[in-house]
This record gives C-alpha cells, structure tokens and sequence, in this order.
C-alpha cells in the first residue's frame, strides 16, 4: 500500500468496534476522563511523558492530535467502554513505517481499570487492522524493562522478546533498558488460527 492509501484506510477504520470496547478517535470531550488518569505519577511512570498538571494540558495533547486526525496520520484513539461511553485509556500506532511496512504499538490504561482484559482486547483489535487491513508485516513494541505488567501484556497476545537495549534511551533524566518486542504477520496468522 503507498502512503496516501494508507491514510485513506486509516481514515475509514476508525472507529473499531471490539466486543466490549470501541477505538475511536480522542475528542475535547474526553478531557476529563484522559486527565483523571494521565495525572496519575503511577500511570506515567515507564512513559515517556509526564504526569498532566492540569486538564489544560490534556486539552492541548488532544488539540495536537485533532491536526494529525485530520491528515489521516498514525495517532492515540480512545478506548471506550462501549456500554458506559467511558474513555479508559488510549491504543494505537506509535509509529508506521510505510517502506518497512511495520509499525510500532502504543498503550496506556487507566489503572481503575485494569485486570479487566480491557487492553488485551484493544491491542489485539489494533493488530488485527495492522495486519489484515493495513497488510503490514510486523508489529513492535518498546517496552521499558523494568515494566513488568506491560511486558506480560505484550507476552500474552503474542509478542516475542527481539532484544533488550541497555541503556538505550534517557526517558526523564534517567538511561532505561529498553525491551524490544515484535510480531511478524506469520506470528499473528498462527495466533488467529488457534483462537479459531
């Protein structure tokens, strides 16, 4: 796929409808319930972004991804309980890599939240567009090391640690060990054919 259609796919797949949750994308009106978790120094902790001071700043984060929305870029969506219209968290790219055909995952759940399978469910949903809708051939995920619960995450849906780069990035004043984490689409067509 070029460049341009991939906008255009991105575009139309959103949002996505999961069985309990919907992607979609992140509007003014989820100020409030982005800020009561992205305030949380828990929640930012193996982030690269820190806690938001005030709902200002969630404001301003959700006016920048208003602009990327509309150029059909990669971005956060909303993860919705669909039954509420409550927004508990973001998922989607991080990065997309058009010439690799490969993109990166991102995730953030707000920790009223969690062992529900809320993020399972939203990260699967995620791959699912990556590699049948936007034909890519690997997903990665940048993990710090010291993130146990994400790593367990990444390990149930069935990422494969590539490698661990020591030191490798300086998040916050401090050089973090970086887990790498990657699915290929033959790792995601093996995992979709033994739910089946």
């Amino acid at each position: 796929m070029t460049a341009r259609k991939i906008r255009k796919t991105l575009i139309k797949s959103i949002p996505i409808e999961t069985e309990r949750l919907t992607l979609r994308y992140i509007s003014p009106s989820d100020a409030e319930d982005m800020f009561e978790y992205s305030c949380i120094d828990e929640v930012c902790e193996y982030l690269l972004w820190s806690p938001h001071i005030n709902v200002d700043v969630t404001k301003g984060y959700i006016e920048f991804l208003q602009k990327r929305y509309l150029r059909g870029l990669y971005a956060d969506w909303a993860v919705v309980i669909t039954e509420t219209g409550k927004m508990i968290g973001t998922c989607g790219f991080a990065d997309l890599n058009i010439r690799d055909k490969s993109c990166e995952i991102g995730y953030v759940l707000s920790p009223y939240f969690r062992s529900k399978g809320y993020m399972t469910e939203s990260v699967m949903a995620v791959l699912k567009l990556a590699f049948e809708t936007l034909q890519l051939n690997s997903a990665h995920l940048r993990i710090i090391d010291e993130n146990v619960a994400s790593k367990k995450l990444a390990e149930r849906v069935g990422f494969a640690l590539d490698r661990v780069g020591y030191q490798e990035l300086e998040i916050k004043g401090v050089r973090r060990d970086i887990a790498h984490y990657i699915m290929t689409l033959d790792m995601y067509e093996k995992i979709k054919n033994e739910a089946v």
